[in-house]
């Protein structure tokens, strides 16, 4: 989230991703009186462009490059693990009636496949990229057989077309 509170103090901690890479800035004060910016590495800058664009390579906007870090904006591992098991454990504001998945005939898929979901993520996802998909169906994805596949929009699956199951 861009900086909106220019009035920065010494200590602050400024927070950035560039190509899925988390950066860090500190707010310090310089000589002066005058407030610096300082990477991880050591390196300072008179402003959060200048530090932005040592990362980046390019010009750039520091006050919407990075964000003022928060407790809420990186929370603790464990906290994010149960942050994810309550959300996992929340009921569906919605009551779809399932229909049945055609499973097609053939071998068993494997009881433990060489793909495993990312923990905490669900083996079986609706993709957020719907582009493509025809109107009234929405694209899932399947981690187990690494396919995805639509299905009438409103209804969730329970396991894929190759017969991998959701849980």
């Amino acid at each position: 989230m861009p900086i909106e509170n220019r009035n920065l103090v010494a200590g602050t901690k400024l927070t950035a991703r560039y190509k899925k890479q988390p950066y860090s800035c500190e707010v310090v004060e310089g000589e002066g009186g005058k407030l610096r910016y300082r990477l991880e590495d050591g390196r300072e800058f008179k402003s959060p462009s200048a530090a932005g664009m040592a990362i980046t390579g390019h010009a750039c906007d520091g006050w919407v490059f990075w964000s003022v870090e928060t407790a809420e904006a990186t929370p603790a591992p464990e906290a994010r693990q149960t942050e994810v098991q309550q959300a996992e454990t929340l009921p569906e504001h919605t009551e779809v009636e399932a229909a049945p998945v055609l499973v097609t005939e053939g071998p068993a898929p494997a009881a433990a496949s060489s793909r495993q979901a990312p923990k905490g993520r669900k083996r079986i996802f609706k993709q957020p990229n719907q582009m493509g998909v025809p109107e009234g169906q929405t694209r899932w994805y399947c981690y187990d057989c690494g396919s995805g596949f639509n299905l009438p929009t409103g209804q969730k699956p329970e396991a894929c077309p190759q017969g991998h199951t959701a849980a």
